[in-house]
């Protein structure tokens, strides 16, 4: 310790005198040193309130706070029960009238589960936020929104309805007028919204056959064209209830069927193996998938392919291929799929 300094501890009997530096340094014995000023004495209680003057100018300046500068104290935590909290759970989702037995998250949304479980591609999604309607089912008749329905809440008998269970068959004549209306007159551009109008306009129309333009309006209130077709949307929605009112229509773009049909096999495939894979990676959108199944198809042994954005199923002749060979034709197409 220096001599020219005294110090005292704060435990002594001492401590409450203040502390002083001594003015005269012993190194400096002679009389020409200038002289020193005495320092003011500091107390305990000068030291400690400026210690936290300090620290809360530090919280200031960068924003903390004075909080987050004193360690807090660990908590205990609660007492456990024996019981770990629920995070998954076991629902029959009954969807466009086939019932589907799965398990759920908890905080998993419907759309997530008809897309990432199920493999369906009935519904787009498009803000993740209920704001904007593409990803709109029936949920019991009424139009919500499948990104902020939880699956978990609706496995209690609800019946829940896409655009995939409209139509009444397959091909144009098999679209409902809904569909078709949508389709001949234009009312879509980039397609993201177009399955949501659908099947609000479809709620709105199983009520009202005759709505008019406010009424419209009033229904797709909730859902959003990007694009900016609504002129569109309205005209079709008037024309798709013409139509299911029995009045003729003519729509803006008549439906062309070409005169040669594409070529179906007539004799089923005596023992065709039929089998669903995942694709390793899913496929960007379902056109992309039409294309696979174009090429596929032409593969011999191949009978058909059907399936969506995350599953193909095929179908083969079991004397000319079998699975392993099924799986290494996909791989060539650059489409593998899990084992």
């Amino acid at each position: 310790m220096a001599e020219g300094k005294r110090f005292r501890l704060f435990g002594s009997d001492e401590s409450q005198e203040p502390l002083r530096e001594s003015s005269e340094p012993k190194s400096c014995k002679s009389e020409s040193c200038p002289p020193q000023s005495e320092r003011p004495a500091m107390t305990r209680r000068d030291f400690l309130a400026r210690s936290n003057a300090g620290a809360f100018a530090v919280g200031v300046m960068t924003g903390t706070g004075f909080a987050s500068l004193v360690q807090a104290e660990p908590q205990s935590s609660p007492p456990s029960n024996g019981s770990a909290p629920v995070k998954t759970r076991r629902v029959t989702l009954d969807i466009d009238g086939r019932r589907h037995d799965i398990q759920v998250d908890v905080r998993e949304s419907l759309w997530e589960t008809m897309n990432y479980q199920l493999g369906l591609s009935n519904c787009n999604l498009g803000c993740d936020r209920a704001q904007c309607g593409a990803c709109t089912v029936l949920l019991d008749g009424k139009p919500v929104n499948g990104c902020s329905l939880l699956s978990a809440r609706l496995g209690r008998g609800q019946k829940i309805l896409t655009v995939a269970g409209i139509a009444s068959g397959p091909g144009p004549a098999g679209l409902h007028p809904v569909q078709r209306a949508f389709w001949l007159e234009g009312g879509f551009q980039c397609g993201i919204c177009t399955r949501g109008f659908v099947m609000a306009s479809y709620a709105l129309l199983e009520k009202n056959k005759n709505p008019t333009n406010d009424e419209i309006k009033e229904a797709l209130a909730g859902n959003i064209c990007r694009c900016g077709e609504y002129a569109k949307i309205l005209t079709s929605v008037q024309k798709a209830a013409a139509e299911m009112r029995g009045e003729r229509v003519s729509y803006t773009a008549p439906l062309v069927i070409s005169d040669q049909p594409r070529p179906v096999s007539t004799a089923p495939v005596e023992g065709a193996i039929s089998r669903q894979f995942e694709f390793a990676r899913p496929l960007g959108t379902i056109e992309q998938f039409d294309e696979l199944a174009v090429e596929l198809r032409e593969r011999a042994g191949i009978v058909s392919v059907s399936g969506t954005e995350r599953t193909i199923t095929p179908t083969w002749d079991p004397r000319v291929l079998d699975e392993a060979r099924v799986r290494q034709i996909l791989a060539e197409l650059g489409f593998a799929v899990r084992p």
